[in-house]
């Protein structure tokens, strides 16, 4: 028998009642132009026909691993893939999602071409008029490279976290031990890339779409864009950046971009700030107050490079009065423009 050789890339396909979508999916990953892979299915007790649908595929093409585990959700789901991966470099595809053909062959000659240990591409929404404009803008990275610990990734080039348009070196995710957060009902993927951007030795980004995301209501993975309560994609944002934080403080880089890391999740929650009632404004400043003072000091409010950013960030601190919409406007003039703010509002 012939020796087996290391495939050189796993694509991790976490899989929840996608009956319907699965086949599709796993149809552009098998088309792939680079034949090297293997595809890991992890089947997250579904109830519906998934199951058999990947072992029907499986049973077809040797490169698919199926795993089946009871409902523990998609974070779970990921990490065991990533657990049974092979391949030298990690991909991630949603089960209702799917890739260009030649995805991963380009994907992995960026990365052998830039000596990088991630690489960050880009990606379309289907239909197109189902995503709002900054998921689009997102969804368009900015060409580069970038250094271990470089705020730039994270903040400034179209780059932030999306799970399922990047790619991994599987040396990097099993030495820094980096998983995704357990029990995230949103931002699991933001959780993992700030540790993974910041920790890769180097990433190159690709402006290249190669990424198809279905936005679909029923999807597993997409259902907490629909219309969820203030309050729990208020406490979600709250749950995201407590674990950055405490990942960040594990490998030591709180100190790399404090200002800006607070600057980017303010401008996640400061429009459902703004219309918090007084109870319920002190009840979510308190819980930023706290985290922040705890990880960044007490003088965290005074460390955003913006005006804007500082004036809600103190108001958060004193807890006294609520944010306003005017506080809000000002803060996104401010960050993102007068463009971005006006798209918001029109």
């Amino acid at each position: 028998m012939g020796e087996t050789l290391t495939p050189k890339a796993t694509i991790v396909v976490p899989v929840y009642n996608s009956s319907r979508s699965i086949q599709r999916c796993l149809d552009s990953l098998l088309a792939q132009s680079e034949r090297s892979i293997q595809v890991v299915c992890v089947n997250d007790g579904s109830t519906d026909d998934s199951l058999n649908v990947l072992r029907r595929i499986a049973q077809s093409d040797d490169r698919v691993l199926v795993i089946d585990q009871e409902n523990a959700g998609v974070s779970c789901a990921r990490n065991a893939g990533i657990d049974a991966a092979g391949g030298e470099t990690v991909f991630f595809v949603d089960a209702d999602d799917y890739i260009d053909a030649r995805t991963v062959e380009r994907v992995l000659h960026a990365i052998e071409s830039a000596d990088a240990e991630a690489a960050v591409f880009g990606g379309v929404c289907e239909p197109a008029d189902a995503a709002p404009k900054r998921v689009q803008q997102l969804m368009s990275p900015k060409a580069g490279i970038f250094g271990a610990r470089d705020p730039q990734l994270l903040f400034h080039s179209n780059a932030q976290p999306y799970a399922c348009r990047a790619a991994f070196s599987r040396e990097l995710l099993n030495r820094e031990g980096i998983r995704f957060a357990p029990g995230l009902a949103l931002g699991e993927d933001v959780v993992f890339q700030f540790a993974a951007y910041a920790l890769a030795r180097k990433t190159v980004v690709m402006p290249d779409k190669f990424y198809h995301y279905v936005m679909e209501s029923e999807s597993a993975t997409h259902e907490f864009n629909s219309a969820e309560a203030r309050a729990k994609k208020l406490d979600a944002h709250m749950r995201m950046l407590e674990e950055v934080l405490e990942d960040w403080a594990a490998y030591g880089l709180l100190d790399l971009c404090p200002g800006e890391l607070i600057t980017w999740f303010l401008d996640l929650i400061v429009f459902d700030l703004a219309r918090l009632d007084a109870d319920d404004f002190h009840r979510v400043a308190a819980r930023v107050n706290m985290d922040l003072t705890t990880f960044l000091g007490t003088e965290w409010a005074d460390m955003p490079a913006k005006g804007a950013v500082r004036r809600v960030a103190h108001k958060l601190v004193a807890a006294t009065s609520g944010v306003s919409m005017a506080d809000a406007t000002l803060f996104y003039l401010s960050t993102r423009g007068l463009k971005a703010c006006l798209e918001r509002f029109i």
